[in-house]
């Protein structure tokens, strides 16, 4: 996954491996003595790959110094991607609203979804997630209630929907 901070107006980032799924809150330690928090976390559904926004332990800005002192580099490089992340994949429905009515689509996720979690669609859509809904046995379909987030967010219609690969959804 890829780490990222702001650092004196620029974007520093810091590729890395958790030993389980990341979430909001969740403190990172990325030097003996340096803990980062993890603020929000972005996942594309296209190939499953992380991001990471993060912040000083304690709400003190970071200075770029800093950030290259723990291993960040300035911006990412050209053409360069979060790395998936290593856990177990969730296959989950995606439900939203637009042109007041239910649409969903299919996708694959690297980790369980949790409130918060943000999902990046084709195209730079963004969803956010609100609410999760789970079956009761390990074969039930995991239902992921979320808004669009960003410019547009509020403007989405039914052609948008079908061109970000969802369906109408009558349940």
């Amino acid at each position: 996954m890829r780490l990222v901070a702001e650092a004196d107006g620029r974007n520093w980032v810091r590729d890395l491996e958790l030993p389980f799924a990341p979430f909001p809150g969740l403190g990172v330690r990325v030097d003996t003595y340096e803990v980062l928090n993890v603020v929000t976390v972005l996942v594309d559904a296209a190939d499953g790959a992380v991001t990471c926004t993060v912040a000083e332990d304690g709400g003190r800005e970071l200075t770029a110094k800093k950030c290259a002192s723990l291993g960040f580099a300035e911006g990412a490089p050209a053409g360069a991607r979060a790395v998936p992340a290593v856990s177990a994949p969730v296959r989950v429905s995606v439900l939203t609203f637009a042109e007041d009515a239910q649409w969903s689509r299919q996708c694959t996720l690297p980790f369980a979804p949790f409130d918060g979690l943000r999902i990046r669609l084709d195209g730079g859509m963004l969803l956010k997630v609100f609410t999760i809904v789970a079956g009761s046995s390990a074969r039930s379909e995991v239902e992921c209630y979320a808004g669009f987030e960003g410019p547009g967010a509020d403007a989405v219609t039914e052609d948008d929907c079908e061109a970000l690969g969802f369906e109408r959804d009558y349940r």
